[in-house]
């Protein structure tokens, strides 16, 4: 009875220290950098603010790729304000104005129609635009937030998976956001952020890549 009880307590000990050790790394672990090089495309991924454009900007600046490209997302009552006579801009074309205003050319802005409610839907938009555009596309950079950039690039090259072509993605995350993984607990945002992108992580493993 000793020796289990032991072997229990061993068990729970372990456990701890690997739940502890999680804790520790679990923002470190949603994120994903890689070097940028030379590509097609920069894409920017909506949800955030002039963060992402600023990231993207700076590539583009550094002459890694020639064109920024956007997909139009999903915005609550926008189809109600459109049908009024009421010109509402996107984010995909203010992000794109901001662009401009920091001297990166009108024409190097690629906007892809859609309503994209969600990563995935972007990743299918893009996917889809390369098909129809029949480009030879060897690499795209992928420009995101510190703490959805492990997602996203893993959303990216599963949807890329079917264009038809060998696309590699380089996931190039902002560094103008605030997201601060090595100590992610000591922010109630960053923490919101930590668990909901492996709840999502989770769901996309699970659910979306097979749908």
């Amino acid at each position: 009875m000793k020796a289990k009880k032991k072997k229990a307590l061993f068990i729970c000990i372990i456990l701890l220290a690997l739940l502890a050790v999680f804790f520790r790394y679990a923002g470190v672990g949603i994120v994903s950098s890689d070097s940028p090089e030379k590509a097609d495309f920069i894409i920017v991924l909506m949800g955030s603010g002039p963060d992402r454009i600023l990231g993207a900007v700076e590539l583009y600046e550094k002459g890694y790729a020639p064109y920024i490209m956007m997909v139009e997302n999903w915005q609550p009552g926008y189809e109600l304000l459109e049908s009024r006579g009421v010109e509402l801009p996107r984010d995909a074309e203010l992000a794109a104005s901001v662009g401009v205003q920091l001297g990166i050319p009108e024409e190097a802005f690629i906007i892809l129609p859609g309503d994209a409610r969600s990563t995935q839907d972007e990743a299918l938009i893009v996917t889809q635009y390369l098909k129809e555009q029949q480009a030879g596309v060897d690499m795209v950079l992928l420009v995101s937030s510190k703490f959805h950039s492990k997602r996203a690039a893993k959303i990216f090259c599963w949807a890329l998976a079917d264009s038809g072509q060998d696309v590699k993605v380089l996931s190039c995350p902002t560094p103008y956001d605030d997201f601060n993984a090595a100590a992610w607990w000591q922010s109630r945002e960053d923490a919101k952020r930590v668990v909901s992108e492996y709840v999502k992580l989770v769901n996309f493993y699970v659910v979306d890549r097979w749908r």
